[in-house]
């Protein structure tokens, strides 16, 4: 039940209702329908902060989110492009190229490594069109089928012989890593 509804049921009239509730209205008096409305003030006023104060953490968050996303898109795009150098370097090192590092200069330079892309299953795609490429292009970079040797690449270390003497000082980095892995 309303105050006005009370006061009618008391027997005032609607000049005199009105009168009460406008001299109400100037001195700051209000009705609420809550027993204690300071109390209910206060404690809208701590939901309040600890809201503020959610919603501050929670954009953090949201800001180290976008940054991590960033992040693995950026480390994303690395590996994509040293998927892409790497096979660009196997394919002519497997060619015979003389200078790998000067051919992947011009490569860039002429932005055919550019076309190099990465399909879904994570293999690259357009190497050998690269290299022949600047096979076509740059023929005096490549030894002529004439001029090697049948030399196999490399894919692994080999192991020493259990008879080598352990003592003996490596005279190159591959013989200290067959080294290292005969220990073992």
């Amino acid at each position: 039940m309303s105050l006005k509804e009370i006061l009618k049921s008391q027997g005032y009239t609607e000049e005199q209702i009105q009168t009460i509730m406008n001299a109400m209205k100037e001195n700051g008096i209000f009705t609420a329908f809550v027993e204690n409305p300071e109390e209910t003030i206060r404690k809208l006023q701590a939901d309040n902060e600890q809201l503020r104060t959610e919603m501050g953490s929670l954009q953090e968050q949201k800001k180290k989110d976008v940054s991590a996303v960033e992040t693995i898109k950026k480390l994303q795009d690395e590996i994509r492009k040293g998927k892409i150098e790497t096979a660009a370097i196997i394919g002519l090192t497997k060619a015979g190229a003389l200078d790998v590092d000067y051919l992947m200069y011009k490569a860039e330079k002429a932005g055919e490594i550019e076309k190099l892309k990465v399909d879904e299953n994570g293999k690259v795609v357009g190497t050998e069109e690269l290299v022949n490429s600047l096979m076509k292009n740059h023929a005096a970079q490549f030894k002529s089928a004439s001029d090697q040797p049948e030399v196999p690449i490399r894919a692994g270390i080999k192991k020493l012989d259990k008879s080598a003497v352990p003592d003996e000082e490596p005279t190159n980095l591959e013989e200290a890593i067959a080294q290292k892995f005969s220990e073992e």
